[in-house]
């Protein structure tokens, strides 16, 4: 009987309904991640556990790892590969709720909103008016976009109305296509100068790893305000410290950093809370995104047990243990 190895069950998904539904006739192990079975499982589905490639290399019988999320960060895709094992997420079960995260909290750092809240509550209600920390009409300023995929996009979508000028860069674009959606396409370091509001939405992989290091952060205009809502590995954490501290960057806004949770002593804590806007990797949450992401996960079970291709392929170019029909 085929096995499917859940080593991380999330509790907040349970019962796992759908995925159950799927896997109908396979036997189903829930528990720890060192547990000797599950380097006999066909299927394993995870959620943050890291799946590097000391670990593929074990599983012999594996013919998918699925995690349940966008980014697989947590997996070694390319060992994975080698292996012929196929690798899937759920691409799009909260890609509305990130952009309106992400625009959020551009929104809020361009209308200085935690600024005020916080000058308010400090100093009062007329030292707050009479400190507007370089407020400027939304029109007459201009968004760096770095990646644009589907988040990115719809980040676009959702800050078009307010009449920024919108600028964007992602490698895997050419310039008629980042025009098209209403994006002018300029080289990274060019965005990142040109940009009163930087956003990120792009996965963490060796490419994208610290892509915002000293030197790309020295590049962005005095004063200017960074969003991440993708993940904190992709900004090196000291040299935008620095950058915070030195009052190069005005403002950060961060749902994501580079090791979580965020410790209670971490440098960001102790700098301005007017200046520093923090959430809890929430930027994917919603009372709508559950019923999306066991779907998606659910769909690629059931193609991998009906030996077809799962839509969600991260590693389309796999050659799996067994064969997939389209």
């Amino acid at each position: 009987m085929l096995t499917i190895h859940w080593p991380d069950p999330p509790p907040s998904l349970e019962p796992f309904a759908e995925e159950r539904a799927a896997a109908a006739g396979a036997e189903l192990v829930f528990g720890d991640a060192a547990a000797p079975r599950i380097r006999d499982a066909e299927i394993i589905v995870t959620s943050s556990i890291a799946m590097p490639a000391s670990v593929i290399a074990g599983l012999t019988r594996c013919r998918m790892i699925a995690r349940y999320g966008i980014g697989v960060d947590t997996i070694d895709v390319a060992a994975a590969t080698a292996h012929g094992i196929v690798v899937c997420n759920a691409p799009t079960y909260c890609v509305a709720e990130v952009a309106d995260h992400a625009a959020a909290m551009l929104l809020s750092l361009a209308r200085r909103l935690p600024w005020f809240d916080g000058t308010l509550r400090r100093d009062g209600w007329s030292t707050a008016q009479r400190d507007e920390r370089g407020l400027r009409r939304l029109s007459r300023q201009t968004v760096g976009l770095i990646g644009l995929g589907k988040i990115g996009r719809q980040v676009a979508r959702r800050l078009a109305p307010f009449g920024f000028t919108l600028l964007g860069n992602d490698p895997l674009l050419d310039d008629a296509a980042v025009l098209a959606l209403g994006i002018t396409p300029l080289p990274l370091d060019q965005v990142l100068s040109a940009s009163d509001y930087v956003t990120l939405s792009v996965p963490l992989n060796a490419a994208t790893h610290h892509l915002l290091d000293a030197r790309r952060l020295s590049l962005m205009r005095a004063g200017a305000c960074l969003v991440n809502t993708s993940r904190g590995g992709v900004i090196d954490e000291h040299a935008l410290l620095e950058a915070l501290r030195s009052e190069r960057l005005h403002s950060v806004a961060l749902d994501v950093v580079e090791h979580e949770p965020l410790a209670s002593d971490h440098a960001l804590l102790a700098l301005d809370a007017r200046r520093v806007l923090l959430t809890p990797h929430m930027a994917a949450s919603s009372s709508d995104v559950i019923a999306d992401l066991h779907r998606e996960i659910a769909e690629s079970i059931a193609a991998i047990l009906d030996d077809r291709w799962p839509v969600a392929v991260v590693n389309p170019a796999v050659v799996p243990r067994r064969a997939l029909r389209r």
